[in-house]
């Protein structure tokens, strides 16, 4: 359960190649309120743009989002930072783009084809991780909440495709 308004906040590759720095890219993007809510995630959670990160999103064209949620499990509250990486077209170097990012070591690979025209690849890190919530990590080991027509599974990283 979410106790609260997930918060997120996108770049595309053009704002990435203006500020090199996630700290520079919050306070382009931002005014006022959310602009110091972001700076203190970056600062609370340790939250940074890793070089490969960087790299993907110039070489994929990325769109770049970053999440930060509140949950309730089982009377246990905490806070979780997501990591999303989109990348969208047309063609047939989805297998490419998937290389590309398992790379970086995801979590979850969404890979969804809409209309048998164009793709939607979008991949998944979790930075942060309250640690009452990776305690109850357990409880969720074998449990799927995506309906997939295939699922592989790769060390700690699943490639779902839809």
């Amino acid at each position: 359960e979410i106790y609260r308004d997930e918060d997120f906040i996108s770049f595309n590759i053009n704002d990435i190649l203006s500020s090199l720095s996630l700290q520079a890219l919050v306070r382009m993007k931002t005014r006022g309120r959310k602009r110091d809510r972001w700076l203190n995630y970056i600062n609370k959670y340790k939250i940074e743009l890793e070089p490969k990160e960087f790299s993907l999103i110039l070489k994929l064209g990325a769109l770049f989002t970053l999440y930060v949620d509140g949950y309730e499990i089982d009377g246990t509250q905490g806070d979780v930072v997501i990591k999303e990486f989109r990348v969208t077209g047309t063609g047939s170097n989805v297998e490419h783009i998937i290389k590309v990012l398992k790379e970086m070591t995801p979590r979850l690979i969404i890979h969804e084809i809409k209309q048998n025209i164009w793709y939607m690849i979008t991949a998944y890190k979790v930075p942060y991780i309250d640690n009452q919530l990776k305690k109850l990590d357990k409880l969720f080991l074998n449990s799927d909440r995506l309906e997939c027509k295939e699922l592989n599974e790769d060390l700690d990283m699943r490639i779902c495709r839809i």
